[in-house]
């Protein structure tokens, strides 16, 4: 490699890293920061890997570790939180931004291609073909679907009611109820729990572990690296071992989670002396599963349901706006009645306590409530009870239709009921129904198959996987985060390229590293002049130093690029270069997805969403690698060092 070659490649990086907020004044300063650069994977998402991260690894541990255990921040969190818009405040910003009046809603006919664009968040992004001129029937979810929860209330009361079970019915010691503070940025949808091990891991769409944390201590490559990836079985994590984040309910289990392993490791408390990472996970899964039962959480949000969740003045134009182009519209979800007519009321027509009706039963064909999911997508012998909407008391069914106690009064209204049977009449309100299982719901909406149906969910495992893998529903799944990323992306989208381009540099000197250590080897066994092994050295230790100046500066733009959008897991659709798991499983069984529900209201109800065309590596003409190619060879064949800028 030439001299004058080196000097224009550095050239390029010193352009690229001005784009990406770097700044170089010497090839030898940027080298030697290579060689001593810091292995904390925060906000990364995991840019090294193989044999890179080993050697990285291996320089020394990080130290990484936020102190959160007394509720405070360390210096590197606190600086970095200035810079990014944390995920909590991401999804109350779109709730928020998508509340807005009915007036402000604007219908898909008064909608163009060029003001979807312009409003890019609140559009529908298509995985698979799906023309909803063949949708008969369409259904939601309600917790995190039509109502859309504030995590500065809600799921801060979720965590301080956690905390008290922890404490009154497991034991836990009483100073947890002043030391610990609930961080609501901290934990993002998409990640893994091990339980076992007490680590948060985020993961690309192989199950390759990228990044992982131990508390609040990022792991080491090196630990890393020998716990997850060279093992002779890796593992599935789906096993009981391990629990993933798919909603954003447990976002503040996880993040407690992560405080009880760094109290139990601090030593402080004696109570934690016998307890595993395991056990202390099933008591907080425990904890929380007592918070509904004993009705701690709905009791709160039933006085005040304003407090706890959005206006969702946008929900009832677009039920109407459904059920008018003639498609049946039906509510799932796993809520009890109760609490169900409480959120509803709300949503519908912003009544509470004895105000509420049973108004918005109109806005519906179907009312499912208690169904389980995800085993109502399997279970095809569970029990379907009608409810009574007055009394709340569930009445027996003949698999779904109606029966007549002995005793009972038939009245007319009972006779119709009798005769139209299971199926949804559309006509008047709702009937509600507990329990049972998909095919009792495929009767009611008097379909035979599941692809005539779409169902609009925010859980990618409850809602979304079982329901596409098991009965074949077409889905689309609502990511509230997903409006913060495309923010961050749209602002940011001069800087993918550039890192791409760094990549193919980077790709392009290791291989000039091998060929003169080829030369070197070479030249040394077939007997060449002292003045050609000199040569080839001094080529192959200028192409070390520009390597590790690549490396270290793609993995410093990697770095900040991901710390944009979060400052510990960076972004949620990435891992690295990689698709994250969660982006993987969104792909595969997400025939839509979307920000806000209400975006459903931009298009029309026989609008034909078509999937963008799949890509494969051999398919890419890389012309980010061709270039740099040509580049390489005019510089050497006109000594011009500026055609490589």
């Amino acid at each position: 490699m030439t001299t004058t070659t080196t000097c224009g490649m550095l050239s390029v990086f010193r352009r690229a890293r001005g784009v990406i907020g770097e700044h170089t004044s010497s090839s030898l300063a940027l080298a030697r920061r290579a060689r001593g650069v810091s292995t904390s994977q925060s906000a990364l998402g995991g840019a090294n890997d193989g044999e890179g991260e080993r050697r990285d690894g291996a320089r020394g541990k990080t130290s990484a570790k936020i102190a959160r255990v007394g509720g405070k921040t360390g210096a590197q969190g606190s600086q970095t939180r200035t810079r990014v818009m944390s995920n909590a405040e991401a999804r109350t910003h779109v709730s928020n931004l998508n509340a807005a009046a009915t007036s402000e809603l604007k219908h898909w006919s008064t909608v163009t291609e060029a003001t979807r664009r312009e409003a890019h968040v609140a559009k529908i992004f298509c995985n698979r073909s799906l023309n909803m001129s063949k949708i008969s029937s369409i259904g939601f979810d309600m917790d995190y679907t039509l109502a859309m929860y504030n995590p500065a209330t809600f799921e801060q009361m979720s965590y301080d009611e956690t905390v008290k079970k922890l404490v009154s019915a497991y034991g836990y010691p009483k100073q947890l109820l002043e030391s610990l503070k609930f961080d609501p940025n901290y934990m993002v949808r998409g990640l893994v729990v091990d339980k076992k091990r007490g680590n948060i891991l985020k993961m690309d769409r192989h199950s390759y572990v990228k990044v992982a944390y131990h508390g609040f201590e990022a792991l080491n490559t090196d630990d890393r690296l020998r716990t997850y990836c060279d093992v002779s079985k890796r593992p599935s994590y789906d096993g009981a071992d391990f629990s993933a984040l798919d909603t954003l309910f447990s976002m503040g289990e996880a993040y407690l989670f992560s405080q009880l392993v760094e109290a139990k490791d601090s030593g402080k408390y004696k109570f934690f002396k016998e307890k595993e990472y395991m056990k202390m996970y099933d008591e907080i899964r425990a904890a929380v599963d007592l918070c509904h039962r004993d009705g701690s959480l709905k009791h709160a949000v039933a006085a005040n349901p304003a407090k706890y969740m959005d206006s969702g003045e946008e929900i009832v134009p677009l039920l109407k706006a459904l059920r008018a182009s003639g498609k049946k519209v039906f509510l799932l979800t796993n809520s009890l009645w109760d609490y169900t007519n409480v959120v509803m009321n709300f949503l519908c027509s912003n009544k509470v306590g004895k105000e509420k009706t049973l108004e918005w039963l109109e806005l519906f064909d179907v009312v499912v409530t208690g169904a389980a999911k995800p085993t109502y997508f399997a279970n095809e012998s569970a029990t379907i009870y009608e409810v009574d909407t007055k009394t709340h008391l569930l009445r027996n069914t003949d698999n779904g239709a109606p029966l007549t106690p002995i005793g009972a009064v038939e009245d007319q209204t009972h006779q119709q009921a009798l005769a139209s049977g299971l199926r949804a009449t559309g006509v008047g309100a709702a009937k509600v129904y507990q329990g049972g299982s998909y095919l009792h719901l495929h009767a009611m909406l008097d379909i035979d198959y599941g692809s005539k149906l779409l169902y609009v969910g925010d859980h990618i495992y409850g809602d979304i996987v079982r329901s596409k893998k098991t009965i074949g529903w077409r889905t689309m799944l609502i990511v509230p985060e997903l409006a913060h990323e495309i923010e961050i992306l749209e602002a940011n989208k001069e800087k993918p390229p550039v890192l791409r381009r760094l990549r193919t540099l980077r790709d392009a000197l290791d291989d000039q590293v091998a060929r003169h250590a080829w030369l070197v080897q070479n030249s040394s066994s077939a007997g060449a002049s002292d003045g050609d092994k000199e040569k080839h050295m001094d080529e192959l230790s200028r192409a070390r130093d520009m390597s590790r100046t690549a490396r270290t500066a793609h993995r410093e733009g990697m770095r900040e690029y991901h710390g944009k959008f979060h400052y510990v897991w960076g972004q949620m659709m990435k891992a690295g270069s990689q698709s994250s798991r969660f982006a993987s499983q969104l792909e595969r069984y997400a025939c839509l997805y979307t920000s806000h529900v209400r975006n459903m209201f931009g298009y029309s109800p026989q609008k034909v969403f078509r999937a963008t065309e799949d890509i494969a590596p051999h398919d890419e003409h890389d012309e980010e690698f061709v270039r740099a190619i040509d580049l390489y060879s005019e510089a050497i064949e006109s000594g011009d060092i500026e055609k490589l800028g």
